[in-house]
């Protein structure tokens, strides 16, 4: 009898090696890592590329920028100041050199011209020069008006109060601003309110052409990107002007601005009492209507249209309101608390407001 081979159900091939895949999963790993690392290298590279240039060279400036250094004023307060105004390039970068690199960032009171070209080597030797030591310190604020100007200038010791104004009588007009006998002054409007430094005898040109180059600069900056005539800047910042003394909050300054506009556009007077105390050329505390009578064409009350020129020096908030005033009908506004205004478009309502809250 014969005798049965056992059958196993195994194909009768010889038996292949088993793939377990092992040599391509390498190969794609060491492509991986291949990648990655030139990837690194390439961030590394870029980073490496920024961070020298901007020691190098870290503002971001046309030709040259005035940084008025103040008591308790700090190197990286200035950095981050010109960081907010975007005139340099990565405040991170700044602070990690200084820290790595122990540079000293003493800084002296005093006005200092900052280079386009400047390494932040440069720029910390130039905030420390001691040539600017004895310099005077003088804010003005939003609001002030020439004469209130002049006094300050005097009060600081910078000069009198008349030197002042005759220089800003007789100080050439900017191209932009129109000459007439009937302002009181021509560059009201135009003196910048900010902080300044300026040197122990300086003339009070300078101090003028100071402010007014700071106006040039804020117009510049609020109107980057629209189209102004030059012939509409006094406009828009006689406008500003009157904001400027009427507003308590900001949120008010584009409502009074849009009730401006509106009367302006109705053929309706101002009357705004702003322009009746400038008109009589000191402070009133509550206007009257034998206020009202005087004869000025600063006097909304009894002339149409805008004052025959700004009632006083106002800041940028001021003046983005007078070019970007609220979409409103209101005709009508009178001030309900400490602060901030009640605005209608209703003469009766006004009325009766102003009955309500004791006018």
């Amino acid at each position: 009898m014969k005798k049965r081979t056992k059958n196993t159900g195994r194909p009768l091939t010889k038996k292949k090696a088993k793939n377990t895949g092992k040599p391509l999963r390498r190969k794609r790993a060491k492509s991986t890592r291949r990648a990655l690392i030139i990837l690194l290298l390439i961030i590394v590279i870029a980073l490496a590329s920024v961070f020298i240039s901007t020691v190098k060279k870290p503002l971001k400036i046309s030709d040259s920028e005035v940084v008025n250094v103040q008591e308790g004023d700090s190197f990286y307060s200035i950095i981050n100041r010109l960081s907010s105004e975007n005139k340099i390039k990565s405040p991170f970068i700044i602070k990690i050199y200084t820290k790595l690199t122990g540079l000293d960032l003493e800084v002296i009171p005093g006005s200092h011209t900052l280079d386009k070209s400047m390494s932040i080597n440069d720029i910390a030797k130039t905030l420390k020069d001691t040539n600017n030591a004895n310099a005077i310190t003088v804010t003005i604020p939003e609001g002030f008006n020439v004469e209130d100007i002049a006094a300050r200038v005097e009060e600081k010791g910078i000069c009198t109060k008349d030197e002042f104004l005759n220089a800003v009588k007789s100080y050439p007009l900017p191209s932009y601003v129109k000459d007439n006998p009937d302002k009181r002054y021509n560059l009201e409007g135009f003196l910048f309110p900010d902080t300044y430094n300026f040197e122990v005898g300086v003339q009070p040109e300078y101090i003028i052409e100071t402010m007014i180059k700071r106006f040039e600069e804020v117009w510049s900056k609020i109107t980057e990107g629209l189209d102004i005539k030059e012939d509409d800047i006094e406009k828009v910042i006689n406008v500003a002007s009157i904001i400027e003394k009427e507003a308590r909050v900001d949120e008010d300054r584009p409502l009074i601005a849009s009730v401006i506009y509106n009367r302006l556009d109705q053929d309706m007077p101002l009357q705004i009492d702003a322009t009746v105390i400038y008109a009589h050329g000191y402070y009133i505390e509550n206007v009257r209507n034998r206020h009202l009578a005087i004869e000025s064409k600063y006097n909304t009350y009894l002339h149409k249209g805008l004052p025959v020129g700004p009632i006083c020096n106002p800041g940028a908030p001021s003046i983005e309101a007078a070019l970007n005033p609220a979409t409103t009908n209101y005709l009508f506004y009178l001030l309900a608390s400490d602060d901030e205004h009640y605005f209608t478009d209703n003469y009766d309502d006004f009325l009766k407001k102003k009955e309500e809250l004791g006018y």
